[in-house]
């Protein structure tokens, strides 16, 4: 065998296999990052789930009507974000984002392995607002950012730090749905509720 010719064919060889991997690493590295609401100035995280593009941290933009910070109390804001009624949900996503529908989440859950698995996925994307939060306390990374509880239609607070859900844009007989993740339980549930009660929101890019 011509040495020259093995040594060439092995050079070129090395050499697209370095350039895939140069083309792997830079779509994979526009696979999450960052963007601003305009409104607030806030940054948030976003990552992509198929062909998607979701938020990966709850919203927290304080709309005009229909949001509150967990039991009224702001300091709950930066770990779980706003809860939101049905209605201010629909409109409290930035400029470009939407809040996503039945088949944006089925997509999503699908993607990431199927509903038994989807909601430690998800869950684990705090790793992303942990290490743009370095200053976060340690005790709070225990606790998931989806785990903000609920405001009940009567207007009180259960559930934060043991359970959280997020809204999703479809409308069933007047009644939105909703995804729901709870501590320790890898899968993620669906239920419907009354548009008067208050849950965070995800937004997933137009």
């Amino acid at each position: 065998m011509n040495i020259k010719k093995q040594l060439a064919g092995t050079s070129r060889y090395i050499l697209i296999s370095l350039v895939l991997v140069f083309f792997c690493n830079l779509i994979n590295a526009q696979e999450k990052g960052t963007f601003k609401d305009a409104r607030d100035g806030r940054i948030y995280q976003w990552i992509k789930i198929g062909k998607k593009t979701w938020m990966a941290e709850n919203l927290k933009f304080n709309t005009a009507q229909g949001s509150w910070a967990y039991n009224n109390d702001t300091a709950n804001v930066a770990l779980h974000g706003r809860l939101y009624t049905w209605n201010a949900a629909t409109t409290a996503c930035p400029k470009g984002w939407i809040l996503p529908a039945d088949i944006d989440w089925t997509l999503a859950i699908a993607k990431l392995g199927g509903a038994e698995v989807a909601g430690g996925k998800f869950q684990e994307m705090d790793s992303l607002y942990w290490n743009a939060h370095p200053n976060i306390p340690a005790t709070a990374k225990t606790i998931s950012s989806l785990l903000g509880g609920v405001m009940h239609a009567d207007n009180t607070f259960t559930g934060v730090s043991v359970w959280g859900g997020l809204w999703s844009a479809t409308i069933v007989t007047d009644v939105p749905n909703n995804y729901l993740f709870a501590r320790g339980d890898k899968s993620i549930g669906k239920s419907s509720n009354d548009k008067s009660s208050a849950f965070g929101v995800r937004c997933v890019k137009k």
